[in-house]
């Protein structure tokens, strides 16, 4: 007994007990049968153990064997067998009965201290969880630490998460251990453990062989987070690993988690609606107080103008007027780029100002925009790749050959809505020169470059190059033309 209850785990407990019986029986051999369905021969000793196979150790060849029951708590959990010895007389029976007795009872208590252990395991994990995600962690990286802990906690070898796409189709988004990585995966419908679970909210454990595409024992919970499913958690064991038999802490650590991951992402658009709504109020102070004051001003220097009769006076409030309408425009462009929603979907002028942002670490400073027109609304989608790709070219030829100081972006749609024009102008050294080969194959690739995504639209692009007073490309496409070709 004391030599029972010093064991960790249920397996050297087994073995402990085959030992023991046959050691203080003389038996040569012997067995423990584990009734699960079906006998399964769990432990055995002897000589040579190499020839016993799973099954009923009873059909060992012997002239005499002992078998006695082995039970927990009334069930039958198995029986100890023993063989190997001439004669096993009634002393022998009633030791390997006592050495059952004993093992029944350590069994038992080995039983309460592994559900004890795995119940910390999981509440360890779901405290894990919980203080990561109310820490900071978010997006996928929330995912996967579901997925770890979850496979950890079940000492399983695989785990996934499965969540709808905007189709409502079930999708594996992440997974953690396993052989293949099946990240992306959608699920079929029919006849989907997967999709029953999500649909039921009903958690559900298979043992080995009981799901087509999981080879061992598996158990499926829903992520639900009050009436509302998420999705649901996937963790699987090997063949050879025993089926789950705590399925309620599974899905205790499910919902716990499903909970945390829904405050964290309504915590999440708590904070991006308040930072929206932040971008909103500057835009809006900048559009009503800054522009209609800079408008005032503009309007105010004009009318000087009339009553100033010297030219170099009129000449330099003329340059004031040129830098308000300037500053108004890189204003607007300011404005613009606050109402860029947050998310992954971005307007034109979004690409179109991120494009000439990401130019500035190359150019050494940041180009002059102008966007006029209703970009976001006319422009179609299949032609707003090649006018974000023509405008990267462009300002990358610049920072590349150029040397320029100052370049000038300008972006528009006529006010017919008929036209879409890019101009891209530079105070670099313009074109090399003929004898300049290597530069100039430099420039012919990426001018042929956009002059072919022009064509592609039915439009053209030309460029005029002064040297040593920079370069300018216009980029025009028809935007009638297009809409009806593309139809």
């Amino acid at each position: 007994m004391l030599s029972f209850a010093g064991t960790d785990s249920l397996p050297e407990l087994l073995h402990l007990v085959v030992e023991s019986a046959c050691e203080l029986t003389g038996a040569s051999y012997g067995a423990l049968a584990v009734v699960n369905g079906h006998r399964e021969l769990l432990e055995w000793s002897g000589q040579d153990p190499d020839h016993i196979t799973t099954g009923d150790p009873r059909s060992i060849n012997a002239t005499e064997f002992v078998g006695v029951p082995v039970q927990v708590d009334g069930q039958e959990f198995g029986n100890l067998y023993l063989a190997g010895k001439a004669v096993f007389d009634e002393h022998d029976r009633e030791t390997a009965a006592t050495v059952a007795t004993a093992a029944g009872i350590a069994i038992r208590r080995q039983r309460a201290h592994d559900q004890v252990r795995r119940r910390e395991g999981w509440l360890s994990a779901a405290a894990e969880v919980t203080t990561a995600l109310l820490t900071g962690t978010g997006g996928r990286d929330a995912l996967y630490l579901v997925a770890k802990r979850a496979r950890r906690a079940a000492n399983a070898n695989f785990s996934a998460l499965v969540l709808p796409d905007h189709a409502g189709e079930l999708v594996i988004e992440v997974t953690d251990g396993g052989t293949y990585d099946a990240e992306g995966m959608r699920l079929p419908k029919e006849n989907t453990v997967s999709y029953r679970v999500y649909e039921s909210g009903r958690a559900e454990a298979h043992e080995a062989g009981q799901v087509p595409t999981v080879p061992g024992p598996v158990v499926v919970v829903p992520l639900s987070a009050g009436e509302r499913r998420l999705g649901v958690l996937i963790v699987a064991r090997t063949r050879s690993q025993p089926p789950f038999e705590d399925l309620e802490l599974v899905e205790a650590f499910a919902v716990q988690a499903a909970l945390v991951l829904e405050f964290t992402q309504a915590q999440g658009d708590t904070e991006r609606l308040a930072v929206l709504e932040e971008r909103d109020r500057i835009a809006r102070d900048l559009h009503d107080l800054v522009i209609q004051r800079l408008f005032g001003l503009g309007l105010g220097l004009q009318g000087l103008t009339g009553a100033i009769t010297t030219p170099e006076i009129t000449k330099r409030i003329s340059g004031f007027v040129e830098e308000v309408d300037h500053t108004i425009r890189e204003i607007r462009r300011t404005i613009f780029s606050l109402q860029e929603p947050l998310t992954n979907t971005t307007s034109l002028r979004g690409q179109l100002l991120r494009a000439v942002h990401d130019s500035a670490q190359l150019l050494g400073f940041e180009p002059d925009v102008s966007l006029e027109g209703p970009l976001d609304t006319v422009v179609p989608d299949q032609l707003r790749p090649d006018l974000v790709a023509t405008l990267r070219e462009a300002l990358t030829n610049v920072a590349r050959h150029a040397r320029a100081k100052h370049v000038k972006v300008a972006i528009g749609v006529n006010r017919e809505m008929t036209a879409l024009e890019l101009t891209v102008k530079d105070d670099g050294r313009g074109l090399p020169l003929s004898d300049d080969s290597h530069a100039q194959a430099h420039h012919a690739g990426g001018l042929a470059n956009m002059a072919a995504r022009a064509r592609r639209h039915h439009g053209n692009c030309s460029v005029d190059s002064v040297p040593g007073a920079g370069v300018r490309i216009t980029w025009f496409v028809p935007l009638a033309l297009q809409e009806a070709t593309w139809r």
